[in-house]
């Protein structure tokens, strides 16, 4: 339940940003009727996207035995390059969210291209949506839909309330803290579907490093209820084969590292410190373009 509820709260939360973005620009631009367009590609997105997930939920339900573990490992293997690609990219570009959204509303408009409006919130929902859906099929082979759907829906209704509280208040959201916070969970899910990987091939009967590399069911057996909710939030296993012990940290150790680094070069700029002879005064590029714009306002008016 807490693997989906996070999914689709962070995919969930980025669709509806973007939409807010495009909407609030339009607003603020003085565009208000070309929202409808906006609003189309939405709905036909989300439309799409549940016709997408509802169709790999089908897909999920046919196979049995080894067609069953086949297709766990290809979900899961489909899933992690993904989820991996996802995390690393919105790191690398949540600050410039806002920016680059109105950027294209702003060609849109100025252009006359009011379709591509439809189309950029179409596209956005719908790669969300596929990547949830995908996500959440990967998921399925690992622990039982029951508890994942509702999961899914409280996330996506969460990601909804917060997006709208955002754009409707004065709620502020950092970004790029709310993108590592999550982006550190979906890692952890992420290893735990790669160990998936080698769990699915081994019941088909590929057996490299295969032996146990211990046990702990003594301890926190797999099919108790923690045993579960660990194995769907970060892959627990009370009996993991020494393969899916190293796909699991292998794939922690090498996404740590990349995800570091993400971290590192989306940091906002160092503070551009200015010793006078009274004070110290700390000013950043954002704040001096703001003061600009304040001047530019106030000699306007």
């Amino acid at each position: 339940m807490i693997a989906g509820m996070l999914i689709t709260f962070r995919e969930g939360l980025e669709a509806f940003l973007i939409i807010g973005i495009l909407l609030g620009y339009l607003r603020k631009a003085g565009h208000s009727a070309c929202s409808r367009y906006v609003w189309a590609g939405t709905v036909v997105g989300v439309l799409v996207s549940i016709g997408l997930a509802l169709g790999f939920q089908a897909l999920a339900m046919e196979f049995e035995g080894q067609r069953a573990a086949w297709f766990e490992a290809t979900a899961s293997g489909i899933a992690v390059p993904i989820l991996s690609y996802m995390v690393l990219y919105m790191q690398r570009h949540a600050r410039g969210l806002r920016t680059q959204t109105e950027a294209k509303a702003e060609l849109a408009v100025t252009t006359g291209q009011v379709v591509a409006l439809a189309t950029l919130a179409f596209i956005t929902v719908l790669r969300e949506g596929l990547e949830t859906a995908i996500f959440l099929t990967a998921l399925m082979t690992r622990v039982s839909s029951g508890g994942l759907m509702p999961g899914a829906i409280l996330g996506l209704a969460g990601s909804a309330a917060i997006a709208y509280a955002i754009f409707a208040s004065t709620v502020q959201l950092n970004l790029r803290r709310f993108f590592i916070v999550t982006s550190v969970l979906l890692i952890f899910i992420a290893a735990g579907l790669c160990a998936h990987i080698f769990m699915a091939l081994h019941e088909i009967g590929f057996h490299l490093l295969g032996m146990t590399a211990w046990s702990t069911k003594s301890i926190l057996d797999s099919e108790s209820l923690l045993g579960r909710l660990l194995h769907a939030f970060v892959g627990y296993h009370d009996e993991p084969t020494v393969m899916e012990v190293l796909a699991y940290f292998g794939y922690l150790g090498i996404m740590g590292w990349a995800f570091m680094g993400a971290v590192k070069a989306s940091a906002p700029p160092k503070s551009v410190t200015h010793n006078g002879p009274r004070s110290c005064v700390a000013i950043r590029q954002e704040d001096s373009q703001e003061l600009v714009s304040a001047k530019s306002r106030t000699l306007k008016s």
